[in-house]
This record gives C-alpha cells, sequence and structure tokens, in this order.
C-alpha cells in the first residue's frame, strides 16, 4: 500500500531470518541439562516476543556455565542493547562473536547497532558500511542506510550539545520497572503516568489474565500531586480506569479534569479513550466517536488550552508513513470533526507520534524517526502561523539520544519538559525525566490563570465561559473542580476575552481581559468568591460581585514585571538569586569559594588594613599581570556571599560595589560564579562575562548593610528590604510522606525544599514585609487551626532564617547556623505587666471568662513554662483511643499515673496559651471533646487558675 510501510516490519524480518539462519548454532541440547534446556526454551520464548531483558539473566546465566557457545554470547550481546544501565556491554560481547565466528549472520548489522546506541557514530557508520558490502537483502540495506544517517546526525547534534539540565525526577515516581508517557497539568500541579511493574492490576499474568510467573505486568496509570518542589508517592488512579487489561494514559488537559487513555482490543488496533474529573473521582473511560478512532491504530493525543482541537497519531491509510498526526476540530454538537492530516512538513514516511500541542496554542512537540533523528524516536517541535507548520526543528542532544524519546510535555512557562527515556542513568527500564529550560525558540506567550472558585466558603463546580469580548465568538468552556474549587484557564495574545464565571443560583461574575498585545508569558492568581443572600447575613458579610476588573490589572502588573526582567542586568541578578537559593548550601569537594576584593594593577593602590580583622588575605596575579586580593576559601557560595556583605559593611560603602565579587576554584581553575553555574544562565541572548568588571553592582540586591536598612528589619515591620523577603513555614517532617496540611494549598501555594538536616519544610509566600506575613499567618490560624505550629522565617540570601537568627545578623553583620526551632512561633514579652485580679477565682468553664482570658494574656509568655493540650485521662489507660488524632503528629504523650492513680495523656508544647488553645480547637474539631489546656511550670504540673493566682506573666511562682 505504501513503500514506507517496509520500514514498520523491517525489525520484524530481520530478527525472524536471523533466527532462521542461526537455528544451525543452537547450541545441542545435548550439551545441556535437562534444568538447562528449560531455561533455554524460556528465554528463546522471551527473545521471540521481544521481551528481551527477561532473556537477558537467561542467557548470561547460560553463557556462564558454557563459555564457548558462540549463541549464547550472541543473544547476550544483542539483549544488552536493550538495558541502558549496561548496553556497553553488547560491543564486547559480540566483538568476541565476530572473533571467534566472523561468519555469524548480520554480525555487522548488530555491531554497527551496538556501536550506534553507545553512541560511537564513526565505529557505527563502519560496521554498517562492512555489512552494505556484503549485499545484504534490500530492506536490511535500507535499514542500515537509516543507521548510518542516524549516525551522521548523531556526531552533527553532539558537536552542538545544547545547554541545559536533565534530571531524573527520582524515586518517588521512578523504580527499576517502567515509568513512561508522563502528563501534566498545564501549571505543573498534577502528574499522571503509566506504570508496569508489582504494583499493577492482576501482577504477572498471561494472555488470558491468569496468574503466570513467566507472563507480564500489564500497564496501570498512577498519579501524583506536587506541593512545591516535590512530587508525593504516587497512587493508582483508581479501578475506574486501572483493570487487568493495559490501562496507559496519553494525555491530560491543561486544566487537569480530562484524562484520555489508550485501550486496545482483538476487534481494533487500540483507540483512544477520554475520562473526566469528577470532584476527586476519575470516571469510567469513554471511547472517542469515529472521527477520532478507527480500525487502525490511534494510541496518542494532545487536546489544546482552549479544548478546541485535538491532535492524534494514526495508522489510518492515505497518510505519509506508519503513524501520522492528525488534527480534529469540536464541532457545534461537542462531538470531533473530520481529521485532518498535518502535512509532509510534520510528517515523514517514518512513524511520526506522541504530539502535545502546547497552551500557547501555536507550538507542537512530536516524536519523530524522520526529521534527521539520531536514531528511534527523537522530540521535535514546529510552530504554526497562517495554518501553515514550520520545519520542525530537532531538540538537539542530550534530550534526544540513540533511544526513544517520547511523549514529550512542556509547562506553560516553558521552564520544565517532561518526557520518558530508558537512560544509562535510570532507575531500570523507561524512567521519566525534566530538563529545563524545556523549550529552545522563543519563549511561551500567554496569559495563564489559576484560582479556587468557591460558594459560601467552600469550594464549588462552576462553569467557565470565555469569549471574544468583541466578536461574540466562543473561545472555551471551563469548569471548576467540584472538590477543590480549581481551576486554569490559558488566554493566548492577539484578543480581548470576557470571561464568565458561572455558579449555580448565583448572579454571574464577569471579568474582562484584553492581551491583543501581551509579549511575554505571565501566570496570575485570581479566586472568585460567590456567597449566598442568607450566608451573608448569618455571617455579617457585605460584598457584592467583583465588577472591577482586577483580573487585568493582575495581568498588566506581571507583564511589567517580566519587561523589567528582560534587561539583561536585571536577569543576571535574578538568576544569581535563584543560585543561592538552590545551590547555596551545597558542599563538594574540589570546590571552594573565594570573597575578592579587588583587581589592581599596582600593589600599591590596595590598603589591606581595613580589612586585616576580617580574615587572611590573599592575593594572586592573573594572566594580565593585575593582582587579584582575596579573602576566604569558603565551603559554600551561602558562606562566601554573607561574608561578602560584611565586607562591605566594614568597607562602609553600602552594597553597590562592583569590585567586591565571590568567585569559585573549581579544581585550582578560578571561574566567576557566572561560569561555574553556567548551566543555570539559559536566556539565549545572556553572554555570560569574563572579566570581573562585567557584573552590574546596581542590580546585585540580595541584601544590604548590615548597618543600615538592615538594623531596622524589626523594628519597622512595614519596611521592604531589597533581598529579604518573608514566608510562614507550616509544617516541618522527616519524611515528606508525612505531610498532612495539602489542604492549606487553597490559600496560596505552598512551596517544599529539603534541609541539610534532613528535614523538608513546606512554606507558604513569600511577603515583602513582616507585617504582611503575620497578617497571612494569623488568617491562616483563626480559618485553619491545624496550622497553628506555623511560624515566619526569613528568606536572606536565597537562604532560610528565623527571626532570631536576623536579629543576630542585624546586630553584628555575620550568620551563626543554629537549629530551626519550630514550636512557638508568636512573639512574647514576659516581663509585660499585667493584672490578672479579674480572673481570680472566675469559673474558667465559663465561655465568656475563658475567651477573655485568651483575649488577654493569650500571646504572653514566661521563662520555663510550656503549655500542653490534654486529650484524655483514664484510670485504665488501655481505654484511651487516638486514632481520630492521627493526622496531628506527632502523637500524644503518655503521662504516667498521677498519685490519684489517673493517667493522663497530652499532645505538644506551646510557649503561650493563645497557640494551646488553637490547637485545642483543631483537637476538638476532630471529635475529642474532652480536651483542655493544663501548665509546666519548671516541670511542675499546674492548673490555669493555680498560674492566675500567682499572676504568672510577671511574678515568679512560688
Amino acid at each position: 500500500m505504501k513503500n514506507s510501510f517496509a520500514f514498520i516490519l523491517l525489525f520484524i524480518v530481520v530478527v525472524v531470518s536471523s533466527l532462521q539462519a542461526q537455528k544451525s548454532s543452537r547450541p545441542s541440547s545435548k550439551k545441556l541439562s535437562t534444568e538447562e534446556v528449560k531455561k533455554f526454551s524460556v528465554a528463546e520464548k522471551f527473545y521471540e516476543e521481544e521481551d528481551y531483558l527477561r532473556a537477558l539473566p537467561i542467557y548470561t546465566d547460560l553463557l556462564d556455565a558454557h563459555p564457548d557457545q558462540v549463541y549464547f554470547k550472541l543473544k547476550s550481546g544483542i539483549c544488552y542493547m536493550y538495558k541502558s544501565d549496561e548496553k556497553e556491554k553488547s560491543i564486547s560481547l559480540l566483538n568476541e562473536v565476530e572473533q571467534v565466528a566472523p561468519a555469524t549472520k548480520d554480525i555487522y548489522f548488530y555491531l554497527g547497532r551496538a556501536y550506534h546506541l553507545n553512541q560511537k557514530f564513526d565505529e557505527a557508520i563502519n560496521y554498517f558500511n562492512k555489512y552494505l558490502a556484503q549485499n545484504p537483502p534490500i530492506y536490511q540495506q535500507l535499514l542500515s542506510k537509516k543507521y548510518i544517517e542516524n549516525s551522521k546526525n548523531g556526531k552533527a547534534f553532539i558537536d552542538l550539545k545544547i545547554k541545559c539540565d536533565i534530571k531524573n525526577v527520582g524515586p518517588v515516581i521512578n523504580t527499576e520497572n517502567n515509568e513512561y508517557v508522563p502528563v501534566i497539568s498545564s501549571d505543573e500541579a498534577v502528574l499522571i503516568y503509566t506504570y508496569t511493574g508489582p504494583r499493577s492490576t492482576g501482577e504477572l499474568m498471561d494472555s488470558e489474565f491468569n496468574p503466570d510467573p513467566n507472563g507480564y505486568y500489564y500497564e496501570d496509570v498512577f498519579i501524583s500531586q506536587r506541593v512545591g518542589d516535590q512530587w508525593l508517592n504516587s497512587q493508582s488512579i483508581g479501578p475506574n480506569i486501572n483493570t487487568k487489561n493495559h490501562d496507559a494514559n496519553i494525555a491530560l488537559s491543561g486544566d487537569g479534569q480530562q484524562l484520555f487513555l489508550f485501550h486496545s482490543t482483538e476487534k481494533d488496533g487500540g483507540d483512544i479513550y477520554i475520562s473526566y474529573l469528577d470532584g476527586e473521582i476519575w470516571g469510567v473511560p469513554e471511547r472517542l466517536g469515529p472521527n477520532i478512532n478507527t480500525k487502525y491504530w490511534e494510541g496518542s493525543c494532545s487536546l489544546s488550552a482552549d479544548e478546541e482541537l485535538l491532535y492524534f497519531a494514526s495508522e489510518r491509510p492515505g497518510g505519509f508513513g506508519g503513524k501520522d498526526i492528525y488534527v480534529s476540530k469540536k464541532m457545534p454538537d461537542r462531538s470531533w470533526g473530520i481529521a485532518k492530516n498535518l502535512g509532509p512538513n510534520i510528517n515523514t514516511k517514518y512513524n511520526d507520534d506522541s504530539p502535545f500541542i502546547h497552551p500557547d496554542g501555536k507550538t507542537l512537540f512530536f516524536s519523530s524517526e524522520g526529521h534527521k533523528s539520531m536514531g528511534g524516536y527523537d522530540i521535535m517541535y514546529s510552530t504554526i502561523a497562517d495554518s501553515t507548520w514550520s520545519e520542525p526543528i530537532s531538540m538537539g542532544y542530550p534530550i534526544n539520544t540513540t533511544e526513544d524519546e517520547r511523549f514529550y510535555v512542556l509547562t506553560a512557562d516553558g521552564e520544565h519538559g517532561y518526557f520518558s527515556s530508558n537512560r544509562k542513568d535510570g532507575y531500570g527500564g523507561q524512567d521519566i525525566y525534566t530538563v529545563s529550560p524545556g523549550y529552545f525558540g522563543e519563549g511561551p506567550i500567554l496569559s495563564l490563570v489559576v484560582g479556587v472558585i468557591s460558594a459560601d466558603e467552600q469550594p464549588v463546580k462552576a462553569t467557565i465561559n470565555v469569549s471574544n469580548a468583541e466578536t461574540g465568538e466562543k473561545k472555551g468552556t471551563y469548569h471548576s473542580n467540584s472538590a477543590t474549587g480549581k481551576y486554569l484557564i490559558a488566554l493566548t495574545p492577539g484578543s480581548k476575552y470576557k470571561i464568565a464565571i458561572e455558579v449555580q443560583g448565583q448572579e454571574s461574575q464577569i471579568q474582562y481581559v484584553n492581551v491583543k498585545s501581551l509579549d511575554t508569558y505571565v501566570q496570575v492568581q485570581k479566586n472568585f468568591q460567590f456567597y449566598t443572600d442568607e450566608y451573608k447575613k448569618e455571617n455579617g458579610i457585605a460584598t457584592v460581585a467583583d465588577s472591577s476588573n482586577s483580573l487585568q490589572a493582575d495581568i498588566n502588573n506581571q507583564v511589567k514585571q517580566k519587561n523589567a526582567e528582560k534587561v539583561p542586568e536585571v536577569y543576571e541578578a535574578h538568576v544569581y538569586q535563584d543560585l543561592i537559593k538552590k545551590h547555596g548550601d551545597e558542599v563538594k569537594e574540589d570546590v571552594s569559594f573565594n570573597v575578592e576584593l579587588g583587581t589592581f594593577a599596582h600593589a600599591s593602590d590596595f590598603d589591606p588594613e581595613q580589612y586585616k580583622d576580617l580574615g587572611t588575605i590573599q592575593s594572586h596575579v592573573d594572566e594580565k599581570g593585575n593582582t587579584i586580593y582575596s579573602i576566604g576559601p569558603f565551603k559554600s557560595l551561602l558562606d562566601a556571599e554573607i561574608f561578602k556583605y560584611k565586607v562591605y559593611g566594614k568597607e562602609n560603602s553600602g552594597w553597590k560595589n562592583p569590585a567586591i565579587i565571590v568567585t569559585v576554584n573549581d579544581k585550582g581553575n578560578r571561574k566567576l560564579v557566572q561560569q561555574y553555574y553556567e548551566n543555570e544562565y539559559t536566556r539565549k541572548d545572556y553572554v555570560a562575562p569574563t572579566e570581573s568588571s562585567v557584573i552590574k553592582s546596581k542590580e546585585d540586591y540580595l541584601a544590604s548593610n548590615p548597618n543600615g536598612q538592615l538594623s531596622a528589619l524589626t523594628n519597622d515591620k512595614t519596611l521592604e528590604i531589597e533581598g529579604i523577603s518573608y514566608k510562614v513555614e507550616i509544617g516541618a517532617v522527616d519524611n515528606p510522606s508525612d505531610f498532612n496540611l495539602q489542604k492549606l494549598s487553597k490559600y496560596g501555594k505552598i512551596e517544599s525544599k529539603k534541609y541539610a538536616d534532613g528535614k523538608t519544610r513546606y512554606t507558604m509566600g513569600p511577603f515583602k514585609t513582616l507585617a504582611e506575613s503575620e497578617e497571612f499567618k494569623k488568617m491562616l490560624i483563626q480559618k485553619e487551626p491545624d496550622a497553628s505550629k506555623s511560624l515566619i522565617t526569613v528568606v536572606y540570601f536565597g537562604a532560610r532564617k528565623t527571626l532570631p537568627e536576623m536579629e543576630e545578623i542585624k546586630k553584628t553583620g555575620t550568620y551563626k547556623k543554629a537549629e530551626p526551632v519550630l514550636t512557638g512561633g508568636n512573639l512574647c514579652d514576659p516581663s509585660a505587666p499585667q493584672d490578672f485580679s479579674y480572673f481570680v477565682g472566675k469559673d474558667l468553664n465559663n465561655k465568656e471568662v475563658y475567651n477573655k482570658l485568651i483575649n488577654t494574656a493569650g500571646g504572653l509568655c514566661a521563662e520555663g513554662l510550656i503549655f500542653r493540650v490534654q486529650i484524655g485521662a483514664y484510670r485504665k489507660p488501655e481505654n484511651f483511643k487516638h486514632a481520630n488524632l492521627n493526622s496531628l503528629e506527632p502523637p500524644p504523650t503518655v503521662v504516667l499515673p498521677f498519685p490519684d492513680g489517673i493517667t493522663r495523656f497530652t499532645m505538644r508544647d506551646f510557649k503561650t496559651l493563645k497557640e494551646a488553645e488553637n490547637f485545642r480547637q483543631a483537637v476538638i474539631k476532630l471529635g475529642t471533646g474532652d480536651a483542655w489546656i493544663t501548665a509546666l511550670y519548671q516541670g511542675k504540673r499546674m492548673l490555669l487558675q493555680d498560674l492566675i493566682a500567682n499572676n504568672f506573666f510577671n511574678r515568679k511562682i512560688n
């Protein structure tokens, strides 16, 4: 039907012909034991089914027992090509086969393939040419020529190596089994992927779904949520999707509410299905209509951000090659229209698969065996203008390799790409990777709007209709999630939009957004609140629907900020700040940091006296004969950066001296920070400086003179200081799976970071002033008692500091590392005078009296005084049950029986009464009605009335 179909069958033909040719060299069963014959039979079965990784250990065991058997060596060498972490072994084994049995059928072909997969392209080309000289069948000639072309492409791409950072997403997602086809929501909050391994439904099964130790794991779909920078432990997506059959995800809508899946039966070659998210439950998948699915294979797709176009791959007749990419438009009745082939600019005579249309609506990523591939599938991208797709561009090396790189997806801002690959540094099989930056063309241009829609303070499913404000043309219909209220829409430039948010029984809220001339990517947070008249009356809320068009103002502010960041000096300073945040605490062998005081042509120009009390001054002469003076070494970038500002303070020149810089000693080589961390500076038009004087000090705003603005840090809580911001830390855990305050994400983004002490800390913010952070913390605790343990931290030089640590910096200009204190969090004055005569003899069970006590003394403290919440008192402690409090780790503390024979159970230590009361309310909310506050003073248990009688906040207790 099409001559390109020969390439689809080529691998099968080559394997079959080789097996037939090698039958004569198969080891005689007489040379094998009965057990070895059985093992050999199993290995051959796996090999014929192309399950090379399961065949490999059997072949190698047989080779160990019979090292003279060339057949086992050949098969082991071929199988090692598919083992990503040991594929170099294929070269040595196949070379041995060539040496002892040079007439082995297709040995030059296999050696060419082994060298190609190991990126030894010259050797690969040599062996493929030697193979072609043997005049093999035409289809093997074509395949060899294709690999020669791939090898030439590979040489070119490695010479043009792309500057990027590729990371395995880690063991929370990846295992020794297979994880592939990652799909993400546009805001990178949800990751869904396909998995095969022991966690698959049904475990090892044969083709009839019966348990079989020699069977296969069938595909299942797993899901993970992102908190801060960390992915949480993944879970099965649920029984509506995962069955004993193969169940594989292929695409996720930008808002994370629609999941596309692949499923095949005996009646079709494989079809595309869709599942809808209802609250937290994914629905039963539904097959898409006949314009998408045919009797041929359809197995990958991508939905445009406006949900009006579906890009998908199909093997239907009439295309350019085996798999082609098509697009279908949604019809007025919401069905999918007749599919259109994207044409020869995208599709080739080889396989073209795995489309992903970016939220900007114009950039298409896909995987192709054509278009200058290095081998297998390579990731390409193309942009559309005037209905024409541009010539695809390879993502290049090291994103593309000689392996298959497929299923590429990109965040809305273009910062991170996700793809699956079986690379050498993986955990085994296919793994999921990220690459930063995720895109090397012009940056995406769109406005991503995210937020939460609520009704009477509860999440609600709302309908969001987006249309062209000038023509009335419909641009998309979206829905918020009924369980979380979260919504997400992408607005592309060139139009003025009308956004109508509709909640049943409520008046619609309307926002107008003009992004006709938008020229950058922005992301804004916009929440919408709806209230019933009854709720407003009961809660004293006087509000009307938001008609201020505040969304436009938020977008304008973001655009202004983004444009300012495009200035090279500002970009450099922002990256430098991120460097300190990401890498400031890193300590590496043979790498140290110095604070350079200046570069001078004449030694007499430098006066060391002003620095002599700061440390030992070192000097060396550069290649131009100038003398560089420095103090160091420091183990980390953060230590050097902090010391730099101590030098600024000593010099009394503020913080704008461009001569004083931090440099890196990398294994004896002096480098500027921009040179050592060159992969972090990813903007195409940025040129790293080669001389110290290039550094733009006016934008180097990471801190201020400790004797200047910093002295006002806690004196004026409304002061904004460049380089200093504040966050509210809501939790710190040893194991991220123990973090249980994800629900607070409705109040803002939760970020996480693991620190050197092993703890992962979760924060919200940042805030520009201390006052803003205190106000947010107050609101959070009022609405969510579980957040009562929150405390305020300071981001200083990109690093976390507590307020007491900042006081130390303020006083001395130095930073002394200290373990963070996670309990407490309220500033208090133990010496504050207070008269408690009103409360003496009063009944604290009286709600009015008790509330007055909390309001009067809730924020005060005293040395040696702590408060605990007692959650149970039992004569028989075995009767105490606390399963309902498991979410409030750490678990209850058992207090040994008192003289009265009662065993008491308490939770947590608090510095102030108010903190203890907030926690008590959280305990009561979880169903423990008998919760009350006790106090310990210097280890002695006391009742609140005892403390009141002693006026305990400002008088020593007897």
